[in-house]
């Protein structure tokens, strides 16, 4: 198991909610990594070397020396070096400025005629200074979150300044609605519920309003979507051995394990142990 930066000077008076502070990680050739992101989105920025990343149903996904990926929160991601790599790994939620929502507008309007590459976007010179800056801090031992916010804030507006729409909407693909305010709450709220009305009600919206909204944000039913959703979150603890069965159909409120048998089937193809079984890596590292 890799260790991770220790950071025990972190400022005491300014803790946000969500991880802020950059790492700086070196992984060996063939070595893998694995993040489970809860409530933070994360952004991955290869400095050296070359990684292949998996999640939902993206399997290998390539990102290259000199290029990021963006890791949006709740979900499950692995990586694994091709060489030697050394990487940035950084926490970003959204930043917002005057201009967040009328520009979430145009490319979520451009989003319909993008195809969806899934590998990494190339990092401008622009991006790479403030990357390297953040990187001169970690060495210099700053722990300090303002300083690291500031740094999101500026990503974000070398992102306005120096990409095309098109650019930046395969960065964020996986993210974009026609309000994002809205896709931040689906996502930060989907798991405290289990039906589409407890979501509805838990945001404030009557459920056909809410159904509207949820179509024109995730291009599908709020139950179709919560029912992938759910056969992920079951496939990502069940690729973790640390987490039993047991534990797994408590959380998910399987009565019987014939019933989560039965489920596992007929939403991921094979039985809980048979998926299990099938993600042995005996070289994997667990980011917290």
């Amino acid at each position: 198991m890799q260790k991770l930066n220790q950071q025990p000077d972190i400022c005491p008076y300014f803790s946000p909610e969500f991880k802020v502070i950059p790492q700086y990680i070196v992984m060996k050739e063939g070595e893998c990594m694995e993040l489970n992101n809860k409530t933070t989105n994360f952004f991955i920025f290869i400095l050296s070397g070359e990684i292949t990343i998996s999640f939902e149903q993206y399997t290998n996904r390539p990102v290259l020396e000199n290029e990021m990926f963006f890791l949006p929160k709740n979900n499950c991601f692995k990586w694994k070096a091709v060489t030697k790599t050394a990487l940035i790994l950084t926490g970003y939620n959204t930043t917002t400025f005057p201009c967040t929502s009328a520009r979430a507008g145009i490319l979520y309007k451009i989003k319909g005629g993008v195809k969806f590459d899934c590998r990494g976007v190339v990092m401008k010179d622009e991006v790479k200074t403030v990357v390297n800056q953040m990187k001169h801090y970690l060495e210099s031992g700053i722990n300090c979150h303002h300083m690291y916010i500031l740094k999101h804030k500026e990503l974000y507006l070398m992102f306005k300044h120096f990409y095309t729409y098109e650019e930046i909407v395969q960065m964020f693909y996986l993210t974009l609605g026609s309000n994002p305010l809205f896709n931040e709450r689906v996502l930060d709220n989907y798991l405290k519920v289990k039906t589409v009305k407890e979501l509805a009600g838990l945001l404030g919206y009557g459920i056909k309003t809410f159904e509207k909204l949820f179509r024109e944000n995730f291009d599908e039913s709020p139950y179709k979507w919560m029912q992938k959703r759910k056969a992920l979150q079951i496939q990502q603890r069940l690729m973790n051995p640390a987490i039993s069965l047991k534990q797994i159909m408590y959380e998910f409120k399987f009565a019987t394990s014939s019933h989560f048998n039965f489920y596992c089937k007929q939403h991921l193809g094979a039985a809980p142990m048979q998926i299990r079984n099938s993600n042995k890596d005996d070289n994997m590292s667990t980011l917290p």
